[in-house]
């Protein structure tokens, strides 16, 4: 364990060193990235080509020197759009794994509504896109500067309502497994307390937030009729493999087009997992571990991610489960997880694509 002082050497190490990188290797791509033979894909445009590059160098950062991302529980500019939610009272987390011998309990959790405040009376009848945000676990918030063009994108194209609940992160003690399941099931819970019925409640969830949504959708399968199943669920470029040698990320034949690094996957593991819990347990890696679900699902992937692969043996494996009902769209040329990232990657125009895409399996799947 390092002492403070230590950290702050580090983080001062690796600033200077980002620093030297944004002023010297990021201008020289800038132009070495004039030619479309010279980018990473030969589809890709300029501003593809940079925004991956801008994002390597970021991820690169905070893994380094352990990025603490701060979240609050005040209003901020969502104003009345954000909203404290209470643990339910009733007894919807027993079941956890590590339940009874984990420190972590269920905490109030934040919350924004996009576009505007759900309104119960008015929009009854409207469908709600519960969105848990990616980041590894250990990145991310719900706020506008964070999700709002993500937010909006779902609203429009799949005419609903977002929820994006604060779930919490594992950059502080209280949020290691399972501690985002905990709050995947309140923010479940106070849909439908408010009156949304799950019929119109459709799963969401980017990268990290994938693999939550289908940790919660493992869970309400193993515990049936504990809150009723959502009416889908909408998996974007998800991370589904715990267990994942961090080796084969960065020597995947994906690496140079993609941002998601080595480093990253193994600070987030390690602070998300309890010490002493097998990340082959099948809530952590549900790539290997396939299951029966009710609830149809649809995922997204790109096709020059370094998750491809695992996303696509996943969808295959869940496919050959009997009941189940999966989706898969590869974009041909994308990186990892064009929803929340798609306004820095460039990406805007394959997104719109895909969200209409994810409308129809939404319509065709619906009661």
């Amino acid at each position: 364990m390092l002492s403070r002082f230590s950290r702050q050497l580090v983080t001062l190490f690796w600033t200077v060193v980002t620093v030297a990188i944004c002023f010297v290797r990021l201008p020289l791509l800038s132009l070495y990235y004039l030619s479309t033979a010279t980018r990473q894909h030969p589809n890709w445009t300029y501003r593809q080509a940079i925004g991956v590059e801008t994002l390597r160098v970021w991820f690169r950062y905070a893994s380094k020197v352990k990025f603490h991302f701060p979240i609050s529980l005040g209003s901020g500019r969502e104003l009345e759009r954000f909203v404290i939610i209470e643990p339910s009272t009733r007894q919807i987390y027993a079941a956890l794994p590590n339940a009874s011998e984990s420190n972590v309990k269920p905490e109030p959790i934040g919350g924004t509504w996009y576009p505007k405040l759900y309104n119960s009376r008015e929009d009854a009848t409207r469908q709600v896109i519960l969105h848990f945000h990616g980041g590894g676990y250990v990145l991310g918030s719900t706020r506008d500067s964070e999700c709002r063009s993500a937010a909006l994108n779902l609203c429009k194209n799949l005419n609903a309502f977002s929820f994006f609940p604060q779930y919490r992160l594992a950059s502080s003690p209280s949020g290691r497994f399972p501690a985002a399941l905990q709050d995947a099931l309140t923010a479940y819970a106070y849909l439908i307390n408010i009156g949304v019925q799950t019929s119109n409640i459709v799963l969401s969830g980017d990268s990290a937030g994938g693999h939550l949504v289908v940790m919660l959708l493992r869970y309400l399968s193993e515990n049936s009729g504990l809150l009723g199943n959502p009416r889908a669920a909408l998996l974007w470029s998800p991370w589904l493999n715990l267990a994942v040698d961090v080796e084969d990320i960065d020597h995947c034949r994906n690496n140079s087009t993609d941002f998601v690094l080595g480093a990253f996957v193994k600070w987030a593991v390690e602070s998300f997992v309890p010490p002493g819990m097998d990340l082959m347990h099948r809530y952590l890696s549900p790539f290997h571990h396939p299951f029966t679900t009710a609830t149809p699902i649809w995922i997204q992937v790109g096709g020059r991610e370094v998750l491809y692969e695992e996303i696509m043996s996943f969808a295959d494996c869940m496919r050959k489960r009997e009941g189940n009902t999966i989706d898969i769209l590869a974009v041909s040329y994308a990186p990892h997880d064009i929803l929340l990232a798609s306004n820095v990657l460039g990406f805007e125009n394959e997104l719109e694509n895909a969200t209409k895409i994810a409308a129809r399996f939404l319509e065709r799947t619906g009661n």
